[in-house]
């Protein structure tokens, strides 16, 4: 907080978000997004929006997309995420990125920069808090494996009920069809007088169902 009595606020907070993937659809390597305050009816308020409490209420972000980095970007701002470009990462351990600090000697804010994550890189306390960060990403990853493998055999048992339900009720409808067509040629050898014990004979139903009909 600063200021005093009424006229205390909240200090002004930016969020950077540094993401190895990619935000939906959006090509942009680094996105500002800043918050805009609204009335009721969803209008812009303007008037007065100087006031740091207002204004201290929300943070702006910075999103950078690490993956579409690559010359996308004013130098300043690419020599800084340079340390965080995950195509650079070793193959033996991802969580380690190879730099060549021959670029970025003689520029003191790099240098002070890669001294910080250097030092975080050795501290046992930082190093173990990644491998417990890594093997909790691991079992998510193994959880949504299983779960998507789950769904897929659910979808595909799914589909084969649906296509044995198919099958019998296109079973019931031919049927039902020659059920309609055997009644409709038994009625036919009716009308002309043939008697009902030969009727049975050439279609093989019962005398009492042929009575029936």
């Amino acid at each position: 907080m600063v200021g005093k009595g009424a006229d205390q606020h909240a200090l002004p907070m930016v969020a950077v978000y540094l993401l190895g993937h990619r935000v939906g659809d959006i090509e942009e390597p680094v996105l500002y997004v800043s918050h805009k305050p609204y009335d009721y009816y969803g209008n812009e308020v303007k008037n007065g929006m100087a006031d740091p409490f207002v204004s201290s209420l929300t943070h702006d972000s910075i999103i950078v997309q690490i993956p579409l980095l690559h010359g996308r970007i004013n130098p300043k701002l690419e020599e800084v995420l340079f340390c965080f470009d995950q195509t650079n990462c070793w193959e033996k351990d991802r969580q380690v990125i190879e730099i060549d600090d021959s670029l970025l000697s003689g520029n003191p804010n790099m240098e002070y920069i890669m001294h910080r994550l250097v030092s975080a890189a050795a501290d046992p306390e930082v190093r173990q808090n990644m491998n417990v960060e890594d093997e909790f990403f691991s079992a998510i990853e193994e959880r949504d494996t299983a779960v998507m493998l789950r769904d897929k055999r659910i979808e595909e048992q799914n589909r084969i009920i649906a296509q044995q339900d198919n099958l019998i009720e296109q079973k019931d409808n031919l049927l039902e069809q020659k059920e309609i067509a055997l009644q409709a040629t038994v009625k036919a050898l009716k009308a002309t007088g043939l008697p009902v014990e030969k009727i049975a004979m050439i279609t093989g139903l019962e005398v009492v169902y042929i009575n029936s009909l």
